[in-house]
């Protein structure tokens, strides 16, 4: 029974998945084919803008939320812990609204568009961002499937709003409005499936805010705001550098580079997370170190074989994925693809060693490898000109990231015995070696070519990887 809902499951998360993955990447050619190359640049500093206000006002408090979703539930306080984190959020959009206004005149963006268009957009995006916090809660106490469907829906709603929006203005804001105005229409559904079997206590909520309990919420979430703002250092800021010092056309082409990387690792990083975490977070709650310890090793004993096989399948089918996933004039950012597959493998393999922090509440330990990875970069890209040859810019950012990964890892096995098992990330590596020798095969990039190409790969990789890790996998989710 256990193994038919399994297979179930599995498959429905994997279809939802195959769609999101889909429509992100037709998001991505779309943006390329339809956005000027200047445009396209704005579109990442817009993105880059929203990110920091994130990592630096919202996302520790979501983070804080995540871990006590559980408890909440099982107490009936949901209701109550869910609308006073919406009040908290409320509250600091302001404060998150003037660090905007400080970036936009630092970097002078009133050459893109004024300071009353740049305000408006930031509010809207930060009121979205609540979805992100909705979802995942859906993930975790209703269901997976639902999960999986609000997800493909908010992102194809937003599709069309952005095609829509883009034929009456041609920017990059239009674009990123689309997806924001989706993400609040379906904010409200999130709320209530969450919430409807709860009820709200204005008591207890009043109770939140007194002196003890939000001392302990303040001393959760400062050394997560500050690893979370390095975080975002390291993960984006390279674009406000590059625009700052070179243009937003050679930023648009870096990124768009780095985003074909970017979109598989990520499809990968949240599929397995969306499987996965609801299961690791009943596994760590409420036990021992040691079972904490176990259940941390399990999910790692899977996870880095499959991100080790996708780093080598981005590498070998670099260009052709660069032919089928953005348009014409951006081909040639292929090599930013190959560099960026070694950054992406960093960043997952980071965040899966983060993990420990948040089962251990101890989240201090993260603040010095997210610093030194920051550092790293940013005076990588302002000792090195780079504008005859801005490949430089991903291979300094891949080493400020493996940085990051070797100190993290380090501070974390203090708190938790973990390991990484070598066997079956060795076997992975040794089955997907093939693939790199379609680079000595020389096949040009012809439209048909690489359509066989990329699905001949990643076929390659699911019959190679689900074999080797099938036990595992059953093994970590048996509850």
């Amino acid at each position: 029974m256990i193994s038919n809902a399994f297979y179930r499951d599995f498959l429905i998360l994997s279809i939802g998945k195959v769609l999101q993955v889909f429509i992100g990447l037709l998001t991505l050619r779309l943006i390329t084919e339809m956005l000027s190359e200047e445009q396209v640049g704005i579109y990442y500093i817009l993105l880059t803008v929203v990110s920091l206000l994130a990592f630096g006002f919202f996302n520790p408090l979501g983070q804080f939320y995540g871990r006590y979703l559980i408890h909440w539930q099982r107490k009936k306080e949901l209701k109550t812990a869910t609308n006073t984190m919406l009040a908290l959020r409320g509250l600091t959009i302001p404060f998150a609204l003037c660090l905007a206004i400080v970036v936009f005149y630092v970097f002078r963006y009133e050459q893109y568009f004024s300071i009353a268009e740049y305000s408006v957009f930031i509010v809207v995006s930060l009121v979205a961002l609540i979805h992100g916090v909705l979802l995942s809660a859906t993930n975790v106490l209703v269901s997976r499937v639902k999960f999986t469907v609000y997800a493909v829906l908010t992102l194809f709603i937003g599709l069309i709003f952005s095609v829509i929006f883009i034929q009456f203005k041609q920017t990059a804001m239009a674009w990123i409005y689309g997806l924001a105005f989706s993400q609040i229409f379906f904010s409200a559904i999130l709320y209530n499936i969450i919430t409807s079997e709860q009820e709200f206590s204005i008591v207890k909520m009043k109770s939140a805010f007194n002196k003890h309990y939000m001392k302990g919420v303040f001393f959760f979430i400062l050394p997560v705001t500050i690893t979370l703002f390095l975080q975002w250092g390291q993960t984006a800021s390279f674009r406000l550098i590059v625009e700052d010092l070179y243009s937003a056309k050679i930023l648009a082409f870096i990124a768009v580079g780095m985003a074909l990387s970017s979109a598989i690792f990520s499809a990968l990083e949240t599929l397995s997370t969306q499987f996965y975490m609801p299961i690791y977070l009943k596994k760590i709650t409420n036990v021992d170190q040691a079972m904490r310890t176990k259940a941390w090793n399990e999910l790692a004993d899977i996870l880095l074989p499959v991100y080790i096989a996708v780093l080598i399948y981005v590498i070998a089918l670099a260009p052709y994925l660069a032919k089928l996933l953005v348009a014409e004039k951006f081909q040639d950012a292929y090599i930013y693809a190959m560099i960026g597959a070694f950054i992406e493998f960093f960043r997952v393999i980071t965040n899966l060693v983060y993990l420990v922090s948040q089962s251990e509440v101890k989240t201090k330990s993260t603040i010095m490898p997210y610093l030194m990875g920051f550092i790293m970069m940013v005076i990588g890209l302002y000792s090195i000109d780079v504008s005859r040859s801005p490949w430089i810019v991903p291979v300094i950012l891949a080493l400020s990231y493996l940085t990051t990964l070797s100190i993290m890892f380090y501070n974390m096995k203090k708190l938790l015995s973990i390991r990484f098992e070598f066997l079956n990330p060795a076997m992975a590596m040794l089955l997907m070696l093939p693939l790199l020798a379609i680079h000595l095969m020389a096949i040009p990039p012809t439209l048909f070519n690489s359509l066989l190409l990329s699905f001949l790969g990643g076929l390659y990789l699911l019959l190679t990887q689900y074999p080797l890790l099938k036990t595992k996998i059953k093994k970590m989710s048996a509850l």
